[in-house]
This record gives C-alpha cells, sequence and structure tokens, in this order.
C-alpha cells in the first residue's frame, strides 16, 4: 500500500565489534541490504539500496558515500577486529518466518493483545485493530498506515529525503513500536511477537506475503476457449 516494490527476506543478525566492524558470511547471487540496530534492536540506519556477492566472493564496504577506491584506515596500522577472527554465521531470530505475510504472522498478534479496545463496539481513539476485510487489506493494516504508526521510506528516495537521521524511518520512528515498547493500554507483547511486529517494519511493511488470499477471475468471459 505505501508504495514498497518488492518482498524482503529476513535473513538474521550478526554481531558488531567495538570499532564498528563486521564480518561475516552472506548468502551469494541474491540482493541484500543491511540494517543497523541499537541494543534494543530498534533500526538507527537503514541502506537505501543494495549489494551482491558471487559464491567464493569476498566484498568490504567502507560505506556509500566513502571513496570506492579506499579500504577502512587503510595504511594507519590498525586492524579491523571483525578481521582477526572467523567471519560470523548469520543467527535468525527464533520463530521469525522469512517473508512475512500480514495476516498470518501479524494480525493474530493484534487479536490477542489488541483487539478487545480497539473494535468496532469499543473504537478507543477512533482506531480500528481487527482484521476484517476492507477493499484491499483489513481495517487494522489501513488503520496502522492511516494514523502514520508505521514509517517507512523504503523505495521513496526524494529531493527531501535524501538525508536521513538516525532513527528517521523504520522501527526507530515508527510510534507503533514506541507504543509496545510502552505498553500502550498496559499491554506486553512476548519476546517473539514483538521480534515479528519489528522486523516486519523492517522488511517494509508488506501486506501480503503468500498466494493466500489472492482471488482469481474465473468468468467465462475472461477464460479462453481452448483453456
Amino acid at each position: 500500500m505505501d508504495g514498497t516494490h518488492t518482498l524482503r527476506r529476513v535473513l538474521g543478525t550478526v554481531p558488531v565489534e567495538e570499532d564498528g566492524s563486521i564480518a561475516f558470511e552472506a548468502p551469494p547471487m541474491r540482493a541484500l541490504y543491511f540494517v543497523a540496530l541499537d541494543e534494543n534492536d530498534i533500526a538507527v540506519k537503514r541502506m537505501q539500496s543494495y549489494t551482491m556477492i558471487m559464491p567464493g566472493e569476498t566484498q568490504g564496504c567502507i560505506g556509500c558515500h566513502e571513496p570506492r577506491t579506499e579500504t577502512a584506515l587503510a595504511g594507519r596500522g590498525y586492524t579491523l577486529k571483525a578481521l582477526t577472527r572467523a567471519p560470523s554465521k548469520i543467527e535468525r531470530t527464533p520463530g521469525v518466518p522469512e517473508v512475512f505475510d500480514y495476516p498470518r504472522d501479524i494480525q493474530p498478534i493484534w487479536d490477542r493483545n489488541c483487539v478487545s479496545c480497539h473494535n468496532p463496539d469499543k473504537l478507543s481513539g477512533r482506531v480500528n485493530m481487527t482484521g476484517d476485510k476492507a477493499e484491499w487489506f483489513s481495517q487494522s493494516y489501513y488503520s496502522l498506515f492511516a494514523y502514520k504508526q508505521v514509517k517507512d521510506m523504503f523505495g521513496r528516495y526524494t529531493y527531501e529525503l535524501r538525508e536521513h537521521p538516525p532513527y528517521g524511518f523504520g522501527t526507530g520512528a515508527s510510534s507503533l513500536m514506541k507504543k509496545i515498547d510502552n505498553h500502550h493500554h498496559d499491554v506486553k507483547l512476548t519476546q517473539l511477537e514483538r521480534d515479528k511486529v519489528r522486523l516486519w517494519i523492517e522488511a517494509s511493511a508488506t501486506y501480503t506475503g503468500t498466494l493466500c488470499g489472492v482471488q482469481l477471475c474465473v468468468h467465462s468471459c475472461c477464460r479462453r476457449a481452448d483453456q
């Protein structure tokens, strides 16, 4: 609904050393982007583009806006801490799906924690968090975007947005995460529920992640005679 152009697969996390360096094994032949998380797993910054490696390739990065012909701290007699050990393995977040499907993965969290106060009969804040279907999406999905609870700027790179401050979008700027972490209405999500919501936001808060719910036209006027 908010303009994202592809589904994103959540691979997991890798550790960052004290000097800010990272070394890890990445899957080849895939478009990769990175999100920097703070100690609470909230997004500080996010890549606005992708990178990719080939099988057996080693790739280094010193930042999108640094000279491409230089290496990190070249010639300064310093070895990055991440290069003094074997590359990390990507660690998956337990219980979190690789590709999110909002009705399957996120709506049940609202059903358990939010719908008792946010439903058509008890419309707290005029927000409906039910999974009732609207024209294209569900009432809760429309509500989250209508009330600007999720801030995601992926794919909407404009002149005004060419500079993103830390915590400028994603979970760092989404009111939804602030409500969750501040126990809105005294509601406390489980660790798994929180992980699902925050990673769904970082994956650009898409709605449909599977073929479930897709409606196909089967009217005779839409079918060829030989099918």
